[in-house]
């Protein structure tokens, strides 16, 4: 530890605190802020969230300010292309390119609650946002509008109904308007920055890689590649049944992914497939080989093979 780091540290133990309370706080506050804040700033809030004043000639007075003032999260950002599924505490710098409609609903448990969204946009690619109950107050802002510079923190990616990634605001998620201290080369292309309205209407897709789509993704909507059967035959399930299973390698120039296809679904694929097609197949889960530790693609019910040439 600092100097200013021990000295807040004894005194937050001299305030009442114990050894095991106080390192339990700052776990806590270091998983909510995801790593933004510094081990002072965190002493701080706790300080100051227990109504505990600490402040001392002794101690740097900018160790005072450095929670009130914005973090510096150009280190934290990431550009929109590499989302993934299931991220969590995600910073994003982007432009609004487009403000849906908000939406009331009632939940299951019976209590109000309103949705929103926009599309965001950076260098890389688009997405929608999501915002849910007083995060939704945000596009009442006169400067939240189109063409906007915006910066997203705390954010979580989940998989929309269109099997499309989304970020989601909740409540330890915010939204900065016009952000300051952002690089003026990230600003200048941010500005610089134009989508026609075909990719605003229809926001981009995501990469159709193999090794991006199993990266990125739980669940499959649409993915293509050269074929090669590897396996075809007739097993006995536990309960005694007998059903077939076959096993083709998808493969572009990213990677190479078994395909894990059962029952009669197996039997319609082998009748048409024939190695060296090149095949669109949809709707495909994927999933983790607990022998192998490899990720497969499980042929579901709704998943269908089209041969494209």
């Amino acid at each position: 530890m600092s100097d200013s780091v021990e000295e807040l540290y004894q005194k937050l133990l001299a305030s009442g605190f114990t050894e095991v309370e106080l390192e339990k706080q700052v776990k806590n506050k270091a998983k909510e802020f995801g790593g933004f804040m510094s081990e002072q700033g965190i002493l701080f809030v706790i300080a100051k969230e227990n109504g505990i004043y600490l402040q001392s000639s002794d101690i740097n007075e900018q160790l005072y300010k450095e929670f009130e003032e914005e973090i510096d999260y150009d280190d934290f950002t990431i550009d929109i292309s590499e989302i993934k599924e299931d991220m969590t505490i995600i910073v994003l710098l982007g432009k609004i390119l487009q403000v849906y409609e908000t939406r009331e609903f009632t939940r299951k448990d019976g209590t109000p609650g309103i949705v929103g969204s926009f599309l965001l946009g950076d260098i890389s690619q688009t997405i929608k946002v999501i915002l849910w109950d007083d995060k939704v107050n945000i596009t009442k802002n006169e400067f939240f509008r189109k063409n906007e510079l915006i910066r997203i923190i705390g954010g979580y990616c989940r998989m929309g109904r269109d099997s499309n990634l989304e970020v989601h605001l909740g409540k330890k998620g915010r939204i900065v308007l016009s952000p300051q201290n952002v690089s003026k080369n990230a600003e200048r292309k941010l500005n610089n920055l134009e989508y026609d309205q075909n990719q605003i209407d229809s926001p981009q897709k995501l990469t159709s890689k193999i090794k991006d789509l199993i990266e990125r993704y739980k669940y499959i909507k649409i993915i293509q590649g050269l074929i090669q059967i590897e396996e075809f035959k007739e097993v006995n399930t536990k309960s005694g049944e007998k059903t077939f299973l076959l096993k083709v390698i998808l493969s572009d120039e990213s990677k190479e992914i078994r395909v894990i296809i059962w029952g009669m679904n197996a039997i319609e694929c082998l009748k048409v497939l024939s190695n060296g097609d090149f095949v669109e197949i949809t709707n495909l889960a994927v999933k983790q080989n607990t022998y192998t530790d490899e990720k497969e693609l499980l042929f579901t019910k709704h998943s269908v093979f089209r041969i494209v040439y």
